[in-house]
């Protein structure tokens, strides 16, 4: 009899991260048999607890975690004890009290190991990850995520490997951190089918849609869609709606909009009733929309969801904010709005490079956690130094954490430096001008008849054209100058050392070339016609003292150019600011 109940137990351990229904029910029968002992009693309501608060309900919760304590006293039964406060973290958390959770951890934490098994490691670990990412304490957040998985493989059991991977490539997906979140995703898909865990499954399958596309693979997020949708289970097809968006975008990915359409409306009801979902929601109508020649209605759409989501405070996925952002710009281009198409342009690239430093700290804490890993099994195994193979991959963690930063200043389409590295650059040298007493030009650069280029042959041939005219500035250029992609067709350029004369005629030598380039359109049929360029130039200090100053007169002077017929370069006029200094 008792090892009938111990055997029920485990089994009711084993299914708590795998069927949580199912460890519940097995539970319950043993915590409601009077004649099983108080403690197995307890130890079955604590699961119940657990079960509920995972996938039930918050007063069913409380009610099983009640009993566990009245029949679990801390004196008797410190492990299971530590573990009904575990219960009881996630609980607060799962109702809202973020901050108050966390300082339950913390004494937990603080009271010493109890003689804690995997699974319970696991449990700890995992609920103080969710705490953590909750409260926007990202490094802290990833790291217990690894440490639960690390705690989930030492189970031996399914449930926990399964939600730990799921978890580290759900955490990954938000810090945009593609490669990682791809390989845990397709890990947990994995270990799910191994298992025969459908809502795993499902999970996974979902994940690894929006991972595909987001990647530029829309072949592979498509057939992941085909794969979801013919698994052929009805708890799938009823589960289906919730997932519509994700299904839209494997849909859309590869041009079927007719398709994505009838998932989107889904979604409508599905996944953003409670204002969750909604800029993905937003951005994949606005693609249709557009698709449909709706321009206006897209436009009207991505502007009023922007505005919605900043007054609202919505904490939304950092990528379906980006894509918004894109939509955007391409539906106020599409309707002849220029400026708002600019304006959309550069949040959207000040969200990309904010994903990029999170992608870039992601991958090197991932990176760094492992080599601990490996560091400390070496030494448990009496090996007192690390051998030359890690030591190259510490040497090439480093080299990408600094080619992931290097990333996070670039502009992924011209390779130019962008306007953060403007910023933090240009301020460093003004001083240096200031205490040299030395010129310093600033020049703002605007290419001509831009928007009528892309309107004609396309946005391909377009980005030819930006990709073509940034080569030209770093040959024309001095190595010294700072050049930067300032935002559309938009170039910036900080020239120590120079006086005005001379980068006006830096400016026509760059003119001259620049008109008299040979382009032709992607395919190399159409030849583009000439183009050129307008320039308003600043210099340091009569136009001002700061780079936003001497940018606002050069972009006056450039104001003044395109004014006067384009094609050419001017000084900014007025105030002399140096004598003010």
């Amino acid at each position: 009899m008792i090892d009938d109940v111990t055997a029920r137990l485990t089994r009711a351990w084993a299914l708590s991260y795998l069927d949580p229904l199912a460890s519940s029910a097995l539970a319950r029968g043993l915590a409601e048999d009077d004649s099983n002992p108080t403690v197995v009693r307890g130890e079955a309501s604590l699961l119940v607890a657990l079960a509920e608060v995972r996938v039930g309900d918050a007063t069913a919760a409380n009610e099983a975690l009640a009993q566990a304590r009245d029949r679990l006293p801390p004196a008797e039964q410190p492990r299971l004890a530590m573990l009904c406060n575990e219960v009881h973290a996630i609980l607060l958390r799962r109702t809202g009290r973020y901050v108050e959770s966390q300082a339950l951890q913390a004494t937990i934490d603080a009271r010493g190991d109890p003689g804690m098994t995997a699974l319970d490691r696991f449990i700890a670990h995992n609920s103080r990850a969710i705490t953590n990412k909750l409260l926007g304490q990202v490094d802290s957040s990833l790291r217990h995520f690894y440490a639960a998985a690390d705690a989930a493989e030492a189970t031996g059991l399914p449930g926990p490997r399964i939600t730990a991977l799921a978890n580290l490539g759900g955490q990954h997906q938000v810090l945009h951190n593609l490669e990682d979140a791809r390989q845990h995703s397709e890990q947990a898909l994995a270990a799910a089918q191994t298992a025969h865990v459908l809502p795993a499954l499902l999970a996974a399958a979902v994940n690894l849609v929006v991972l595909y596309e987001a990647a530029g693979e829309a072949r592979r997020a498509r057939e992941m869609v085909e794969y979801i949708t013919h698994t052929g289970h009805a708890w799938v097809d009823a589960a289906l709606p919730r997932y519509g968006l994700a299904l839209a975008i494997g849909h859309l990915a590869v041009g079927e909009f007719e398709e994505a359409e009838r998932y989107i409306d889904q979604g409508a009801v599905g996944a953003i009733g409670d204002g969750d979902g909604v800029n993905q929601w937003a951005w994949l109508r606005a693609r249709c929309l557009m698709h449909r020649g709706q321009v206006e209605a897209a436009r009207q759409l991505c502007d009023e969801t922007l505005d919605a989501a900043r007054q609202a405070q919505l904490a939304e996925q950092p990528n379906d904010l980006l894509q918004l952002l894109r939509t955007a710009a391409d539906a106020h281009e599409a309707a002849g709005d220029t400026a708002g198409a600019l304006r959309m342009l550069r949040r959207a690239q000040a969200q990309y490079e904010q994903l990029v430093g999170r992608s870039a700290r992601a991958r090197y804490i991932a990176l760094q956690i492992r080599h601990q890993v490996a560091h400390t099994e070496r030494e448990r195994d009496g090996a007192l130094r690390l051998n030359e193979s890690l030591q190259a991959q510490i040497a090439t963690t480093h080299m990408l954490h600094s080619q992931l930063q290097e990333q996070a200043v670039r502009d992924p389409l011209t390779g130019l430096h962008n306007r953060r590295h403007l910023f933090d650059m240009a301020p460093g040298l003004l001083e240096l001008a200031r205490r040299n007493v030395r010129p310093l030009c600033v020049a703002l650069i605007d290419l001509d008849h831009f928007k009528l280029l892309n309107d004609t042959f396309g946005h391909q041939a377009g980005d030819t054209v930006l990709q073509r005219f940034a080569n030209l500035l770093l040959q024309v250029l001095r190595r010294s100058d700072v050049v930067c992609r300032y935002g559309g067709e938009e170039f910036v350029a900080v020239m120590p050392d120079i006086d005005v004369e001379g980068a006006d005629a830096v400016l026509c030598r760059l003119q001259g070339e620049y008109q008299a380039q040979t382009t032709t359109t992607t395919t190399g049929v159409r030849r583009l016609p000439t183009c050129s360029f307008s320039a308003g130039i600043a210099i340091f200090p009569k136009d001002g003292h700061s780079l936003e100053q001497m940018l606002l007169r050069a972009d006056r002077a450039l104001y003044r150019a395109k004014g006067l017929g384009r094609a050419r370069i001017e000084k900014a006029p007025g105030t002399d600011f140096s004598v003010l200094a």
